[in-house]
């Protein structure tokens, strides 16, 4: 009797015992699990508690700011456009040696023709280079079409820009282009504005790396790009976002596809991935698929993979096809164990996830309405805004081919610049009856700055000053082919009694003065400027001066070695023999 109540009281202090290390351990496990928890949102909170805004293609993301971003190569309307640092001096030695390089292949008859088409370009917002067309491919042949056998011919060229401004090179290149669409690209170019810190811009377009590009663009263009960031704290950890507009919704969205692939996956392959999350989620009012997985690999890694996917539209360039990803675990020879926890690498994913956003557009005037002058030489092409007062010369017409109102034509700042409408020559009969063929362009019209003003030239009512001479200086009027174009930069400043550094138009500092922009030949000493009197300044007499001459400052607006020079014209005037005359 004695050893079965022994036994009893054993078996329950071992009962009692059992108990108290079961229920210590639950204790230590929660007190566990809220380590974890915190210790997850501390680490979530140290990386993200600096973040900076990345403006990528229409959208904004927030990364941390240790983030290292890197983008691709942007697309819009086929032609792929790429960005890096670069010096003008080392641009312009590039660009001299790709238009080598073309000419040197030989065309596709064998002939030294390959390059077809070499135009300089400048825009308002600081960008120079040249664009290039080069390389016609014919394609030609039959082939049936179930009645009978047809002709086809296929054509098309490589269209490339290489533009520079602000420190930054962008190249744009499309092969195979149809030649009726080779305007494109001056087109874009246009619309680029340089942005070598990638600063968020106010204006409305599309964002690319150290550039952006000024709207209209339409969904129809297609444009596209791709960013990628890893963490220099965590280098398993990547990122990767993908933008591209007007393309058709794939049938079959994310959470769709991932069910498929997993069911056909083996039984071993499925027990190895579990999904956190598996859902629609809305973020900055868009939905998309998210899908959340853990991943054990072969060697026992535990990596994650998070995906965010909006199928995107045909018709709405702010909901274009959209993925953002990030993974964990990933080394260069192969998987690793992932650098934060499941609830870390959740908690980074959702801080940078929700700040992903269509970006909001401030009021603010554009760059080129804040009084800025624009240079002499900038492109702009039909139907955008003027961006400044002044004569542009239309890139239409020629070879016996008219412009309705001139080929050189007045434009203020603010009015669209106008389609051309092209005066075709009459023919005998078209003589008789009176008619004059039109026709327009299939593209915009390309315009081009020629010379910077507020108002048009009209001839002064009173005599203006004239440009003196020094004696015994001879001045040359030629070709542009001297070394003047080089080493005096348009925006040169000068000012009255001092020799004119080069032959080009020169535009008076004063505001006030009748002078506005004049011709003044190299060497010549550059005038005093003319101003209106006041009446009864001088009294009441009415034979008072009505003008007074000052000194006054000169920029130079264009060279041009001849008011108004025709190619190949070369006359030498001396100073001595003949003065210059004065043209208001």
């Amino acid at each position: 009797m004695k050893r079965c109540v022994q036994a009893r009281l054993a078996i329950l202090l071992a009962g009692i015992l059992c108990a108290g290390l079961t229920a210590a351990w639950a204790v230590g496990e929660v007190r566990d699990q809220h380590e974890t928890v915190r210790r997850d949102k501390h680490e979530v909170a140290r990386m993200t508690q600096k973040m900076k805004t990345e403006c990528v293609g229409r959208f904004l993301i927030d990364m941390p700011e240790e983030a290292e971003v890197e983008f691709g190569e942007a697309r819009v309307d086929g032609i792929n456009i790429s960005t890096f640092d670069e010096t003008l001096d080392e641009f312009h030695k590039r660009l001299a040696e790709r238009e080598n390089q073309i000419k040197a292949v030989p065309d596709r008859l064998g002939g030294n023709k390959n390059l077809e088409r070499s135009r300089e370009i400048r825009t308002f917002s600081g960008l120079e280079g040249k664009i290039f067309v080069h390389s016609r491919t014919i394609t030609e042949g039959t082939q049936g079409n179930g009645l009978g056998v047809e002709r086809y011919r296929f054509e098309g060229v490589t269209v490339e820009g290489l533009v520079h401004g602000n420190g930054i090179s962008i190249d744009l290149a499309s092969a195979g282009r149809e030649p009726e669409w080779i305007e494109d690209i001056p087109e874009l170019v246009n619309k680029l504005v340089p942005n070598p810190d990638n600063i968020v811009p106010s204006e409305s377009g599309f964002c690319i790396n150290r550039a952006y590009i000024r709207d209209p663009l339409t969904v129809e263009q297609r444009e596209a790009i791709m960013m990628f960031a890893r963490l220099p704290s965590h280098p398993d950890i990547d990122f990767m976002l993908i933008l591209g507009a007007g393309l058709k919704p794939d049938e079959q969205g994310l959470l769709e596809r991932s069910n498929e692939a997993l069911a056909q996956r083996p039984i071993a392959e499925r027990m190895r991935i579990t999904q956190l999350r598996a859902e629609e989620r809305t973020i900055g009012g868009i939905v998309g698929d998210e899908l959340v997985e853990l991943i054990v690999e072969k060697n026992d890694a535990n990596v994650h993979s998070f995906w965010w996917e909006v199928n995107g539209t045909r018709d709405d360039i702010l909901v274009p096809h959209l993925v953002f990803k990030m993974s964990t675990g990933n080394g260069t020879d192969g998987p690793i164990q992932s650098s934060l926890s499941d609830g870390a690498a959740l908690g980074l994913w959702d801080a940078i996830t929700s700040s992903i956003r269509v970006r909001p557009l401030r009021a603010q005037d554009s760059e080129h309405s804040t009084g800025a002058r624009i240079p002499i030489g900038t492109s702009v092409s039909a139907g955008e805004p003027c961006p400044e007062s002044g004569w542009w010369i239309c890139g239409d017409g020629g070879n016996r081919v008219s412009v309705l109102g001139g080929q050189r034509q007045y434009i203020r700042k603010g009015e669209r610049m106008p389609q051309a409408l092209l005066l075709l020559p009459q023919t005998l009969w078209d003589k008789i009856r009176g008619l004059q063929p039109s026709s327009e362009s299939k593209h915009p019209t390309p315009w081009q700055l020629v010379d910077l003003r507020a108002r048009k030239r009209s001839p002064s009512e009173v005599s203006l000053a004239t440009a003196a001479m020094q004696v015994g200086t001879t001045v040359t009027i030629g070709s542009l082919s001297g070394s003047n174009e080089k080493l005096v930069p348009v925006g040169t400043y000068s000012s009255t009694g001092l020799p004119c550094p080069a032959s080009g138009w020169w535009r008076c500092e004063e505001s006030h003065a009748l002078d506005g922009t004049r011709w003044f030949a190299e060497s010549s000493l550059l005038p005093p400027a003319t101003f209106t009197v006041a009446p009864g300044v001088f009294g009441r007499s009415s034979t008072g001066p009505k003008t007074i001459q000052r000194r006054s400052a000169w920029r130079l607006m264009r060279i041009a070695d001849a008011q108004c020079q025709l190619p190949g014209d070369s006359v030498t005037l001396s100073a001595e023999s003949r003065p210059l005359s004065p043209l208001a």
